[in-house]
C-alpha cells in the first residue's frame, strides 16, 4: 500500500462512521416556511428602500434638478474652488444679463468685493468718500465696482475683468484709484509693461519692481487727455492679471485735482502684488 491508497482508506473509514442524519419530514417542513418567510420579508425591504431612495431623490430634483442629476450619473457637484467662473450661458450673455455686465450672482460679488477692498488699501491721511459727479457730463456713483465678461458664448477659457473706482480725497480734493484684475487671458501679452501700455495710453519708460520675488511692471500716463497718474500691472503665476491705477484727478467729477499721486512708485507696485487682489482664485 502505498501514501495515495492509505489516505483513500482513511478519507472511507470516515464517511462510512459519519452517516448522515435522518430527514425528519416535520422538521424540513418547518426549515421551509422559515425559509420563504425571510426571502419575502427581505424582498419587501429592497422595495421599500427603492421607494425611499425614489421618493428622496424627486424632492431633491425639485430643490436642485442639477444636484440630483448629477448623482444619478454619478458625477460629483460642479466646484468653483479654483477661482474659474462656471457661468450658464443664454442666447448671447451669460444668464441674468442683457449686456457684459453683470448686476447680481457671484461674478457681481467678485466685483463688490474688489471695491471693498481698495478701499480699504488707500494710504493714511486719504478718505474714499461715496461721491456724485458734479461735472455736466457723466452722472452716478463715482465710487463703484463692476464686473463684465470679455470672452464671448462659447470661448473657452471663459475671461472675466473686475474694476473698482475709488475717489481718493484729501481736504477738498479728489483724486482716483483703480483697480482691474482679469481671470487667466490667454490673448494677453506676456510683457507687463504692454499690457500697461495698450488701454491707459502710457508712452513713458517702463520700470519693473520686484516685490516678495513678484514682478511688477509701473508705467506712468503721459496722455496730455488723461489725467497724471501711474499705473502697475502683476501677472500671477496662475494667470490672473492685476492692474493698479492712480490719478490726481478724478476725470469730469467737478472736483479739483490733488496735489500729488496718493503712492510712491514702489508702493503702488507692491499694492498691486498683494494677493487679496486675486479674489479666491
Amino acid at each position: 500500500m502505498n501514501e495515495q491508497d492509505l489516505k483513500r482508506a482513511f478519507q472511507d473509514v470516515v464517511v462510512a462512521s459519519s452517516p448522515p442524519p435522518s430527514m425528519d419530514p416535520g422538521v424540513a417542513l418547518g426549515r421551509a416556511h422559515k425559509a420563504r418567510s425571510k426571502r419575502r420579508a427581505s424582498i419587501t425591504g429592497a422595495v421599500v428602500a427603492v421607494l425611499v431612495v425614489g421618493v428622496g431623490l424627486g424632492s431633491a430634483f425639485a430643490l436642485n434638478p442639477q444636484g440630483a442629476q448629477e448623482y444619478l450619473t454619478g458625477a460629483g457637484p460642479s466646484s468653483s474652488s479654483s477661482g474659474m467662473p462656471d457661468t450658464q450661458w443664454g442666447e448671447q450673455w451669460p444668464v441674468g444679463q442683457s449686456d457684459r455686465t453683470a448686476t447680481n450672482g457671484p461674478q457681481a460679488d467678485r466685483g463688490r468685493q474688489l471695491l471693498e477692498l481698495a478701499k480699504a488699501s488707500v494710504p493714511a491721511g486719504y478718505d474714499t468718500p461715496d461721491l456724485q459727479y458734479q461735472d455736466s457730463g457723466p452722472r452716478g456713483d463715482m465710487l463703484r465696482g463692476q464686473a463684465q465678461v470679455s470672452s464671448n458664448k462659447g470661448e473657452t477659457p471663459e475671461v472675466w475683468e473686475y474694476t473698482a473706482y475709488v475717489p481718493v480725497r484729501k481736504g477738498d480734493k479728489v483724486g482716483r484709484l483703480t483697480v482691474r484684475v482679469s481671470t487667466p487671458n490667454p490673448k494677453d501679452q506676456a510683457d507687463p509693461c504692454t499690457v500697461l501700455r495698450r488701454p491707459e495710453g502710457g508712452s513713458g519708460s517702463c520700470k519693473t519692481y520686484e516685490v516678495d520675488g513678484k514682478q511688477v511692471a509701473t508705467l506712468p500716463s503721459t496722455n496730455p487727455a488723461m489725467p497724471a497718474g501711474t499705473w502697475a500691472s502683476y501677472r500671477a503665476a496662475n494667470g490672473w492679471t492685476v492692474t493698479v491705477g492712480q490719478e490726481e484727478e478724478y476725470a469730469y467729477s467737478g472736483y479739483p485735482k490733488l496735489d500729488a499721486q496718493p503712492f510712491f512708485t514702489p508702493d503702488l507696485a507692491a499694492l498691486a502684488a498683494d494677493p487679496k487682489f486675486l479674489l479666491g482664485s
